[in-house]
């Protein structure tokens, strides 16, 4: 179950720029050592140095986003940046179905309406978390006619909660 948190979006930028630069830092270091390895180990197999260069930076993408999983994701430093990925996947997951969830929602299907609310309040947490408040424009109406229904249906409108198998009943077979 995933839950929207309330993050300062000046700190979120702040955190995820650090974020990115240790784990870019750490990937150039790798990346590096692994295409200055590739070359020397398998160059005398090969005439095109570019290629294996290419080849042992993949295999340090490789290690970094393995060190990333195993040893960084759990850092103090790291929680907004994986938030904000987690947040991004249950969005993706969400706009898979997203028009059989509005279709579900003019219908009247009240499980719909709370994702569809979840959907709305997500996409705005993230837009202003990256400072993207011009996207916002595009969902303000329906995001508007949503909370008018559920007000109506006497839904609350604090819908900070999801999970993927809610969206299950909304899949195209």
């Amino acid at each position: 179950m995933f839950k929207i948190e309330d993050i300062d979006p000046i700190h979120y930028r702040k955190q995820t720029r650090k974020a990115t630069l240790i784990v870019m830092g750490i990937f150039i270091v790798i990346g590096f050592i692994t295409a200055t390895l590739a070359v020397k180990w398998f160059g005398e197999y090969s005439s095109n140095h570019l290629v294996l260069n290419f080849m042992g930076a993949f295999v340090g993408l490789l290690i970094t986003a393995a060190i990333v999983k195993a040893y960084l994701a759990d850092q103090a430093w790291m929680k907004e940046a994986i938030y904000a990925w987690r947040l991004k996947r249950n969005l993706m997951y969400i706009s898979n179905t997203l028009a059989n969830i509005k279709e579900a929602v003019e219908s009247g299907d009240e499980q719909a309406m709370k994702i569809l609310r979840f959907y709305h309040l997500g996409l705005e947490q993230m837009h202003k978390l990256e400072d993207n408040n011009h996207a916002l424009i595009d969902i303000l109406a329906e995001k508007n006619a949503l909370e008018t229904t559920l007000n109506e249906k006497g839904i609350d409108l604090n819908q900070i909660e999801f999970d993927f198998k809610w969206t299950d009943d909304y899949k195209s077979h």
